[in-house]
This record gives C-alpha cells, structure tokens and sequence, in this order.
C-alpha cells in the first residue's frame, strides 16, 4: 500500500512554482474577448473556459447574481431546486444531506471546491457545511464525468467555484434574521492590482431548528439546532501578464444537533455532531508558450466528525463517542493547448485518501491495525474543436488505483448547428465509482478488499434553441449501472459489501428560461425511471430505486418594478418510496408526492444596500424526503446586504 503525500517542502514549492516567475512571455491575464462577450465562460465542461453556446453536455451555471436573487440560505437548498437533481435531508439545516443526479446515488456524483474533490471516505462531502456567502458560481455537469474527473462522476460533476479578490478595493457583508431564530452574518474584503488580488471573508450562521424527527417523543421532540462559523482566505500574485500564484484557504466548525430514534430511555440526553472541515490549496498558472498554459495545483482536503449519541442498550447505559477523520491530498499538472484546430487538454493526477485519526489525536482508532488509505495516479487527454456547424469533444483517462488496479474511462460528443437557433448533440461516455477506504477496509461495515469499482455506461441525445432572452431544452439520456456496492449477509449473519446490485437509471428533462420585458420565467421538468434491475434466484428483484420521485418540477416567476423584483417560486416533487421498491412486498413506504410554494423580494435601498426578504412553504405544506424525518412548515426570513466601497 502507498504512502501518503507529503505537503511540499518550502524548496519543492519554491522548484514547483518558479516557473510562474521566470517564463515571462506577453498575455493578457483574460482575453479581450472573453471581457467585452455576455455570453456565459463554463469550465467544467470540459475544464477548459468554453462559451456555453459550444458545449456538448447539460450543464447549468448559477452565477452570483442568481444567488443573491435566489434568496436561499444554503448551498443544499440552492441546489435541490435544480433540474435534474433530487434531494433528501435527514433533518434540518447542516444534517445529513443527499444528491441523486439523474437518479444515481450520492456517493456517485463528484463534488469539487475550486479544483478539489472533497468527497469523504464515507461517501459524504462537507458541501453542507460550505457557506452560500462564500460562493462565486456553481456549475453543475450532469452525466458521467469520469474522463475528466476520474472516480466518483457516474452522476455528475457538482463544481463550486468560490469568491476571488479583483482589482481596485471592495466590501460586502450580510446580516439577516428569520424563523426558528435563525441568525446569519458575513462579511468579506477584497481588493488588488495588476500583481497583488486577495479576499479575506468571515461568515456565521445559527438557528434552533426544528425536530429531526418527525413524530418524537421525550428529548428527540425537541428543536435540533445548528451553529456553523467558518472564514476564508485567498491570495493572488501575477508577477507577469499570463503568471499568477495563489493560496485558497478555507475552514468551517460547528455543532449539528439530531435525535435518537426515540431509543429509551432518552431522558435530557442531546444525540450531536460536532464537524471540522478545512481545504486549501497553492496554485501556479503560466502562459508557457503563445499556445500553451500549464497549471499546477496541490490541495488537501480535511474532515474531522465527532459523534455523540446515547447508548441505552449499553449496561450501564453511557454515551457513545465516534470519529471518523479523512484527509484528502491532490496534486495535479493541467496543460491547455490552443491547437490549429479546436483545443486540447493533457494532464496528469495523483490524488490520495486516507482515514483515521489525526496525527495528533489520540482517540480510538477505528482500524484494529493500521489507519489504510488508498491512492490513484491518473492520465487523461482531450481534444474538443468546431467547424463550421460541426462540434465535437473526445476524451479519455486511465486510473491507476491502489487497490483494484487499472481503469480506463472516455467519452465523446459530437454537436450540429441545425438553425441559427437550434442546435443538437448526442453523447456516450462511461464511468466510474471507486471503493472508498470504509468500503474496502473497515471492520463492522462490511470492508471488504476484493470489491471492485462501480462501473456505468451513458448514453444521451439533446436539443437547444435559442433566440435573443430565450432558451429551451430536452434532453433524453440513458446510464447502465453495474457492480453496484450493497452491504450483504450469509445465514449466519457474517455480512460484508459486495459488487452485487446492477440499475438503470433513464431520463428526460424539459427546460425553458425566457424575459417578457418585466418578467422573467424559468420552468423545467424531470421524469426519470431509477431502476433496480437486479434479480434473486427466482426472479424477484427491486423495481424502484429509494427516495427517487418520477416526477420533479420546477417554476420560477419574477417581476420588476422599479428597485423593487418580486417573485413566486413553486417546486414539485412526486411520490417516491424510501426503500428501494420491492414488488411483493406488502409495506411499500411510500412517501407521498409533494408541492411547496415560495415567494421572494428584494429592493434596492441605494447603490450599495439591498432588502431582500423570503417566505418559504407559503401553504405550510406537511411532507417527508426521509421516512420519519422532519421538513420545515412555513418560514420566513429577511436580510439586508451591502456592496461597496
């Protein structure tokens, strides 16, 4: 088994990023064109900035401005209003949270902050925890994405891109106050030249919340409340035009109160978790050449959980403490080459995992032996280029993992100009879900070192037309899941994961985004059919996929009057069932289909001061996402926000 990376010497980053300041060729820092266009830049795609009326993939972009105007207070909720996404939560704000990306499990879709994947070995990310605030953009790549970025991108790519310092000097800062008592604050500083750019911002954000269970009894009837304070930083020097060296600092700690299961006896007792994530990375961007930018970046990405629950089968009953740390490590050489014909992508990857406890921890470790981890080296290229109404993006990786050995990955896409307004694509690509360290390894969860990867094969044809402030899209796509990871036991009750389950996860979505003067409209629909196609010695098998709804939409309403925007937003999720749907059985747990109406304002006090206020589930609708989980009734919360200097 590997080691683990070491951070860089202070002489190896000195050799790593020397190039930045001797290779001093003429660029400009972003091209004139790119500048003066208002059509959307998107990087995920195909990790090269490619102007979105190029793209041969479903992607959504959610800028600043759309933030602000979402009104939402987190990343989670934010993003379950998203096409093509469906979400659960295990409770209120900063519990458990999962995304089924056209319908495939959390852990299947890649979640990246600035670069960095920050998935954890137990198949969570710290997305919940990252402060909305903190966010420039999200783009969101649906379909697998494992040519790209290798493991973990059956469903998707969910990329964060947080906020940099620009030039000239500018503040921000929020404060805001709404139900359950609910408080949230930041503040942010940035400023820059033509060599030096740096942010620095601060944020909190706390409220009682509301019961994590949904019919409690004793303490779990209680409000679970959730305290989240967290800051970042980031620097910037561009020695030279094309040249720039940089620092991302982030972190986030806090306390995430849930129930016990009404496990007796509960008495006073508070079931919590007290969470730690940190991520930050160094970077050197250089214009080696005319035609030639080579990006290197080492990054890590910690996350320390302790959870404090109450043992009442334990004799004497006691409490029960559990950690789990994992650490991820990043390095990585990008090389962007502008070609006679199109552009194409060369890079090389090493990236590691590993999980226990910390090096200056001394608690339990939960690995009898050892703390293991797993390593991967990767190589991947790309060529994507357009003639005339033709387009088309070809790519294609091959994972060097340290436990199950090699792995290769592609994809390709091709695109047609129909009309000036009308444009299509098809696309195919496989991907991939690598055992994490808990899946493989852990004692009690079933780790087992023979499993193999997760594997998928995609498959999808859509249509775009665009005229002026209008788009609309369909998109059909099909995925085959197989070796599909589930937690399995003999007669004898000796259990252990096994590659065993296979699905098929197929879909279509509708969308539409248009201006009418005042008004703006955005709507989008999802149908989607999650199958389990696995089957028993007699044939039995799961038809549906949990927590999946066949039927999600989406519709959102503005208006503008003035300084005064005004809107109406209405989400629709269907009936789903919260265990995988076996066709014999006589519980189905199904969870019924539902409706929430929000509405939202925001007026402009002057330049630099908004009022923006929101109310959620106008109509107070009772639902679940999670069997015996609480979802909030109605709420409300209001806000004032400055941008200035």
């Amino acid at each position: 088994m590997s080691s683990v990376i070491h951070p860089p010497s202070s002489k190896a980053l000195a050799a790593l990023f020397l190039p930045s300041i001797l290779l001093t060729p003429a660029f400009a820092q972003q091209s004139g064109d790119e500048n003066k266009t208002l059509e959307t830049i998107v990087v995920t795609a195909t990790r090269q900035a490619t102007r979105a009326s190029e793209l041969l993939a479903d992607v959504t972009v959610i800028d600043r401005a759309a933030i602000e105007k979402s009104g939402q207070d987190t990343i989670t909720e934010l993003l379950a209003r998203q096409s093509g996404i469906q979400a659960t939560t295990t409770g209120g704000p900063g519990t458990q949270t999962s995304f089924f990306v056209r319908g495939a499990n959390h852990p299947q879709t890649k979640i990246i902050v600035d670069g960095i994947a920050i998935n954890t070995a137990n198949g969570d990310s710290p997305l919940r925890f990252l402060s909305l605030d903190s966010v420039e953009r999200i783009e969101i790549l649906r379909g697998p994405a494992s040519a790209l970025y290798g493991a973990d991108a059956i469903g998707g790519v969910i990329h964060i891109i947080t906020r940099r310092g620009q030039p000239g000097l500018a503040a921000d800062g929020f404060v805001g106050y709404g139900s359950h008592d609910t408080q949230k604050a930041n503040a942010g500083i940035s400023g820059g030249d033509e060599h030096w750019r740096f942010r620095v911002e601060a944020n909190h954000y706390q409220t009682n919340g509301f019961s994590a269970q949904r019919h409690a009894r004793n303490k779990d009837a209680d409000d679970d409340a959730y305290r989240n304070i967290g800051g970042a930083a980031s620097f910037s020097f561009l020695p030279a035009q094309g040249h720039e060296l940089g620092l991302i600092y982030r972190r986030n700690k806090g306390l995430v109160n849930y129930d016990s299961g009404n496990t007796p006896p509960t008495g006073d007792y508070d079931n919590r978790s007290r969470f730690e994530t940190e991520q930050w990375q160094l970077f050197s961007r250089n214009r080696v050449l005319e035609n030639w930018e080579s990006t290197l970046r080492y990054g890590e990405s910690e996350n320390d959980y302790m959870d404090y629950s109450w043992n009442a089968w334990a004799f004497p009953p006691a409490e029960s403490i559990s950690k789990t740390h994992t650490r991820n490590q990043q390095l990585g050489w990008q090389n962007d080459l502008t070609l006679p014909l199109g552009k194409a992508i060369l890079a090389v990857e090493k990236e590691k995992q590993r999980i226990g406890p910390r090096r200056d921890d001394s608690g339990a470790n939960p690995y009898p032996d050892h703390a293991p981890e797993i390593s991967n080296t990767s190589f991947l290229g790309g060529w994507t280029a357009h003639v005339d109404k033709h387009g088309w993006q070809v790519n294609a990786r091959r994972d060097r993992h340290s436990e199950f050995g090699g792995k290769t990955t592609w994809g390709a896409a091709y695109g047609y100009q129909l009309t000036d307004a009308l444009r299509a694509h098809v696309r195919y690509g496989t991907a991939f879900r690598a055992p994490t360290v808990i899946d493989l390894f852990r004692p009690g969860w079933g780790g087992n070192p023979d499993l193999k990867p997760e594997e998928a094969k995609n498959s999808e044809i859509g249509v775009v037309w665009e005229q002026g402030a209008h788009r609309a899209s369909a998109l059909y796509y099909r995925n085959r899941v197989k070796n599909l990871i589930a937690y399995m036991c003999d007669a004898l009750w000796n259990c252990k994961n096994e590659n065993v389950n296979k699905a098929l996860l197929e879909g279509v979505t509708l969308a539409y985004a248009g201006q009418f003067g005042a008004w703006r409209l955005e709507a989008a629909y999802d149908w989607l059919n999650a199958e389990n196609k696995s089957r028993d010695a007699n044939g039995i098998g799961y038809e549906r996929l949990a927590r999946r709804a066949r039927d999600k939409a989406t519709l959102n309403l503005t208006h503008t009057w003035g300084k005064l925007e005004t809107g109406v937003e209405v989400i629709g999720v269907g009936r789903r069932y919260d265990n995988n749907y076996l066709k014999t059985a006589a519980n189905k747990e199904e969870l019924g289909g539902y409706g929430l109406t929000n509405l939202t304002a925001r007026y402009a006090l002057n330049k630099n001061l908004t009022l923006e206020g929101r109310l959620n589930n106008i109509f107070d609708k009772q639902y679940e996402q999670v069997r015996g989980y609480g979802t909030d009734g109605f709420n409300a919360f209001v806000g004032l926000h400055y941008s200035g200097f």
